[in-house]
């Protein structure tokens, strides 16, 4: 649901987001136990020990992508930078004068050695299938890497493409997030032809003459720190804003369990570009292949665990 740009109604207070339930820290958390707690209930949480097993942990520092990876050239709204560059002036960035942001890279398939194994409560995770076309995945970037320094921080808020669960590994830095509980599209002013965006710019100091029911939505903040990962579950509206220098390895997910909700984003999408024909031909494709893979899945995890690293769907 959307809303004019009126500025008759009066803004309301602001809600205190300390009052809202916390998002829980957690470790030891086995997959059935996530699953239960988490995942189906579309409940947040940070996982302290997620990351335990990867080699970038404790590498993976603004030094050792200046020295090893420092030539990168990144885009940057419009403008290329060497990713050495953009670390320096991140580095030497504050509040009131962020580096450039967002400064990313997708090309990731060289780094894998140091992000692997994939961890239990990201799988499975159907990005890698011969299966999906992979046209559906034309704008989605199933894995990145994030470089930001203080006041850093993506103007709107919104959520993942294609209604896919969200990971964010936090290797070195500190990331605050402001989750958005679920249900309250009517106070995010959704744009009906971007729904996966919220029309309100810079929601830490919002127009509220423009919007002026978005302070009536709850939030949740949370930071996450080197070392955790934290899991927005599908649709799950937020904003992240880094704290200081950071490095982040951003991952989805795509099941059993969120398969329902992706098919129909993608036949929405398919419906908003007018191509109604490709959106009945993919909805009944699609729902007759989430059977089959919901097999595969179980067959699978009864074999080793040792090929995560193709979960990735990275080539």
């Amino acid at each position: 649901m959307t809303f004019d740009d009126s500025g008759a109604v009066a803004a309301p207070p602001c809600v205190d987001v300390d009052a809202a339930e916390p998002i829980e820290r957690v470790s030891g958390l086995s997959q059935e136990e996530f699953v239960r707690r988490y995942r189906k209930p579309r409940r947040p949480v940070i996982l302290t020990d997620a990351l335990r097993q990867w080699p970038a942990l404790g590498r993976y520092t603004p030094d050792f992508f200046k020295r090893e990876h420092g030539d990168r050239l990144i885009r940057i709204r419009g403008h290329d930078y060497r990713l050495a560059e953009v670390i320096e002036q991140q580095e030497a960035s504050d509040e009131q004068h962020p580096g450039p942001y967002p400064c990313t890279f997708s090309d990731c398939a060289s780094l894998l050695p140091d992000i692997s194994p994939r961890f239990a409560q990201s799988l499975p995770s159907r990005h890698a299938s011969s299966l999906i076309p992979k046209a559906l995945f034309e704008w989605v970037n199933h894995l990145e890497i994030f470089f930001g320094g203080p006041g850093g921080q993506f103007p709107y808020l919104h959520y993942d493409y294609l209604r896919m669960h969200a990971w964010i590994a936090q290797m070195y830095g500190d990331k605050e997030f402001t989750l958005y509980e679920r249900g309250q599209e009517p106070l995010l002013y959704v744009d009906p032809l971007k729904p996966w965006l919220s029309r309100v710019e810079h929601s830490e100091s919002p127009d509220d003459e423009r919007f002026p029911l978005f302070r009536q939505a709850r939030c949740h903040k949370v930071v996450v720190h080197a070392g955790e990962a934290l899991f927005l579950p599908c649709g799950t509206w937020h904003t992240a804003r880094c704290l200081n220098v950071g490095i982040t390895v951003a991952f989805d997910q795509l099941g059993s369990d969120n398969w329902a909700e992706f098919v129909d984003e993608v036949c929405a999408a398919e419906r908003r570009a007018q191509r109604n024909g490709r959106a009945v031909v993919l909805a009944v494709y699609l729902h007759m292949l989430g059977p089959w893979l919901d097999f595969s899945e179980r067959w699978d995890a009864r074999r080793s665990e040792a090929g995560r690293r193709g979960d990735w769907g990275v080539h």
